[in-house]
């Protein structure tokens, strides 16, 4: 015999009960069959709400009226489909169910409360009904099929709305069916779930809200069952819950130990009492989609496929919510015989379920979960319990930490697999999550640890990427879509396939400009069809707010939330505190936050480390070129920098290069500007602003504690020329300058000498920036065309130093250093 369980969702509708109808029939055909059937979806929560409402004073008839029209479309939509199907036989069974249901309404009405008696009744109707279709359609498709009683078969003892069902006895009252002497004996034993009665008084009582899948374990285990098929809504058991994992994976096989920890811990496939009756009398146990018959599910069983060598050792990772933290600690709790027993006593009395417990080896304190509905009673006995050493100072207050979450990592093969845990609590560090407290069985098939409810959701994608391998996702929030960040933009959607084949899954989550923010939690498609239409869904999002940034990654808590910076914004970079400390990594080409007051420099660096974020910034420094990374790399291997001397604006090289080619002045910086060679406003280049804040962020790399205002810069204009008012003024006086810089050039060529604009750091640690005249043969002289030299004279490096040459100007390039620095976040 087979025993098949159909959650709500599996009978939810008249097309969901016809393919639930369909699974029983093929079943049928090979084996007898017992039916456990929960309530349409939704039906319970729906009698749950009917309490309060009656009790508040509406009609119990209006109140009782949406459990009828729910059902009366199941049964129309049924008859309609099933024409062998008695439609009036069911409507009219369906009136005095509702007809009960009022009843009980109003009874509850009249005194003003639902007795737990009464409580049990009401939940009971939507099992009660949704087994009558079933039983019904059975009978539509000619099989023998009967209807049984709960409260016959399933005995329990306890409180009417969650009792404990006797498993002896269940088997008991259960052995005519076996044998086929009980006069319920049929093809197919049709059981409505979630049901039982007391052992002595024979009243109705309930197994607990979403009991239905302990029913059919009941059943499986009272009929000796080949197996146990457990249908809902998806393919099996998952890796991790995969609404809050994506990419979580389907387990094929799983130990009844296994399943247990799972279930236990939070995962909402089981009914945590489920698999104890099962792995009692190991009974191989299915979980199947009734919504996708033909996908192979998952299976408990006693022994599954061992994983093979070098496997992945966890089978699932589940997280578990709404968890309180208590510690009871104190000076008195070393070498005081008891304690534990008087705790845990405590909470048992209470009626409160353990979740975890933990002790430290010095026997100070002993922390334990509870569900956080049980805290305060727990909170209020323990003080009860311990008064007077709490009032002798034995005892520390009671600690209670709300909000808290258990993320437990399950699985057989950790027993004898080393590393795990070091696995396990790398990856909760890696997405900055504090960890309260720590367990592990004695059994080593679980590891579990308490952790704030708000981390929950990044823990559990975080640790189940770092045990199955899933692709690292990078959710970029990208500032200023001009020139260097539509460029990237181009860059990413032309890489995300090749890097998703590589496990890295970058995504675009938010998209701004000084005028607009748009955000999405799945990320913009940026495929070659739909690419282009960025511009204009940014262009309709909500108007440019840096705070809506970090409320999304606290409501949405995604992976690696990286803000990407390509403005030259004073107010992004002043944002940079802000997104470090609300989870976000910080990718940068803006200069502004790294040249400017040293204590932001400095903090930028302290906050990144204590919210174990990245801050990079790499093209702050010559674009594309491995400038800031190579410099890092020396001083921390005990190097140290002597001297600096470069040319550190591409977009200054191609200009000067111009003029070496007989190009006026003017007409070179508009090429520069046209080619976004220079910033929106060329005289941050011109002026030597730029090339000093780029000298400055080298001088402090090297340690130097210097200010922009410190660094000298010497203009390359003529005294006279006015380089004020806006861009499009300025550029149009431009040419004003034209032959002074004609003749300069003319001059130091008949010399054999080339002008460059320069930057350098002198060996007193002065910083200085101006135009400088080198030899033909000078290594500086042949820097054009967008190219960057950096020249750095260090301890090792001396009296040769090492140079650094390469493209440093240009949006693609600025742009794919940008990238590069996105992509050393999941390196």
């Amino acid at each position: 015999m087979h025993v098949l369980k159909f959650g709500g969702t599996s009978v939810g509708s008249a097309a969901r009960l016809l393919s639930a109808l369909d699974i029983l029939v093929a079943r049928a055909e090979s084996t007898r069959v017992g039916v456990v059937v929960s309530a349409v979806s939704g039906i319970t929560n729906l009698l749950v709400a009917t309490i309060p409402r009656v009790l508040a004073g509406e009609a119990p008839a209006d109140v009782a009226a949406p459990f009828r029209e729910r059902h009366t479309v199941i049964i129309a939509d049924l008859t309609a489909a099933a024409p062998a199907l008695d439609g009036p036989a069911l409507l009219a069974l369906l009136e005095t169910h509702t007809a009960e249901l009022t009843a009980l309404l109003h009874g509850t009405q009249l005194l003003g409360e639902c007795p737990p008696d009464t409580y049990a009744r009401i939940l009971s109707l939507g099992e009660r009904v949704s087994g009558r279709l079933l039983t019904a359609l059975l009978h539509s498709r000619g099989l023998d099929a009967v209807l049984l009683d709960p409260g016959t078969y399933i005995r329990t003892r306890g409180p009417a709305p969650a009792a404990e069902p006797l498993l002896s006895a269940i088997e008991e009252a259960c052995a005519p069916l076996r044998t086929g002497e009980a006069a319920d004996n049929a093809r197919v034993l049709v059981l409505p779930g979630f049901i039982g009665a007391d052992h002595q008084t024979g009243r109705l009582t309930l197994l607990g809200r979403n009991g239905s899948d302990l029913s059919g374990a009941l059943l499986a285990v009272g009929l000796r069952a080949a197996q146990c098929e457990i249908w809902t809504d998806v393919d099996g058991i998952y890796s991790a819950d995969p609404r809050l994992v994506p990419d979580a994976r389907l387990v094929p096989e799983m130990s009844y130990e296994e399943a247990m920890e799972l279930s236990f811990f939070g995962a909402k496939v089981l009914h945590p009492q489920t698999i104890g009756p099962l792995a009692r009398h190991r009974i191989p146990t299915w979980i199947r989609n009734s919504l996708n018959p033909s996908a192979p599910g998952s299976l408990i069983c006693a022994h599954p496929t061992p994983t093979p060598e070098g496997g992945n050792p966890v089978r699932g990772i589940t997280c578990l919510e709404n968890v309180a933290l208590l510690t009871v600690a104190g000076p008195g709790m070393k070498g005081l015989v008891g304690v534990a027993a008087r705790i845990l006593g405590t909470v048992a009395r209470r009626g409160a379920s353990l979740i975890l417990i933990s002790q430290s080896s010095s026997e100070y304190d002993l922390s334990f979960c509870v569900s956080e509905a049980d805290a305060p009673a727990v909170e209020t006995a323990l003080t009860e319990e311990f008064a007077l050493e709490l009032q002798a100072g034995l005892l520390d207050p009671l600690d209670v930490q709300r909000g808290r979450a258990v993320l437990c990592l399950v699985g057989e093969p950790m027993r004898t697999r080393r590393g795990v845990a070091g696995t396990f609590f790398t990856a909760l560090a890696q997405a900055d999550v504090n960890i309260s407290a720590i367990s592990q069985g004695a059994s080593e098939r679980s590891i579990s640890a308490v952790l704030d409810g708000a981390d929950a959701a990044r823990a559990l994608r975080a640790v189940h990427q770092h045990f199955f391998q899933t692709a690292r996702r990078v959710e970029i929030f990208l500032l200023g879509v001009g020139t260097v960040g539509a460029s990237l933009l181009d860059q990413i959607r032309s890489q995300q396939a090749a890097l998703l084949a590589h496990g890295v899954d970058v995504r675009v989550c938010g998209l701004g400009n000084s005028r607009h923010l748009l955000l999405t939690p799945n990320g913009l498609d940026l495929s070659t069809e739909r690419g282009t239409d960025w511009r204009a869904q940014l262009g309709a999002a909500e108007p440019a707010s840096l705070m809506r940034i970090l409320d999304f990654v606290r409501r949405e808590k995604p992976q690696n939330p990286v803000l990407v910076d390509c403005t030259s914004a004073e107010a992004v970079a002043d944002f940079y505190l802000a997104a470090l400390r609300g989870g976000l990594h910080v990718v940068t080409a803006n200069k502004k936050a790294n040249s400017g007051a040293l204590e932001t420099y400095r903090a930028l660096r302290l906050t990144a480390r204590s919210h174990r974020r990245r801050f990079l910034y790499e093209t702050n420094v010559g674009a594309g070129l491995p400038v800031i990374d190579t410099l890092q790399n020396l001083l921390r291997s005990g190097d140290q920098l002597t001297a600096f001397a470069g040319i550190l604006s591409g977009s200054l090289s191609f200009i000067f290069g111009l003029l070496e080619d007989g190009v006026p002045f003017s007409e070179a910086v508009t090429e520069a500007r046209t080619r976004g060679f220079t910033e929106p406003d060329p005289r941050d280049d011109l002026s030597g602003l730029d090339v000093a804040r780029k000298l400055l962020i080298l001088h402090r790399e090297a340690g130097g504690q210097q200010a922009l205002e410190e660094v000298e810069i010497a203009s390359i204009f003529p005294p006279d020329f006015d380089a004020t008012g806006s861009v499009d003024a300025f550029l149009k006086r431009l040419p004003e300058v034209d032959a002074y810089f004609r003749a300069k050039i003319a001059a130091l060529a008949e010399q054999g000498q080339v002008l460059r604009l320069a930057g350098e750091i002198t060996p007193e640690g002065t910083c200085r920036v101006g135009l400088l005249a080198v030899p033909k043969t000078h290594p500086l002289a042949a820097i054009r065309g967008g190219e960057n030299a950096l020249a750095f004279t260090t301890h090792r490096y001396a009296p040769v130093p090492l140079v650094i040459r390469g493209y440093g100007a240009g949006a693609d390039v600025t742009a794919a250093g940008v990238f590069a620095d996105v992509l050393r976040i999941v390196a």
